[in-house]
């Protein structure tokens, strides 16, 4: 099952009643059933990030045609 997690900004409002915290979602990230990461910025539309783990070896290139970039 593929799941969704928010991607949210956090703004502190410090006054004289104290520390008040907001939150702006501006993304999600979608986790496949075959193990994907995509990360999707409402800035961004139409564009997905992909999420690699973080190891020792080099992440893959990809090697784009010429009407894909």
């Amino acid at each position: 099952m593929t799941k969704f997690y928010n991607v949210c900004t956090r703004k502190t409002i410090t006054s004289a009643n104290g520390e008040k915290k907001l939150y702006h979602k501006v993304g999600v990230i979608k986790v496949t059933e075959k193990g994907g990461w995509f990360l999707q910025l409402y800035h961004q539309p139409e564009t997905d990030f992909l999420i690699f783990p973080s190891h020792k070896d080099e992440l893959p290139v990809i090697n784009f045609d010429s009407n894909e970039a």
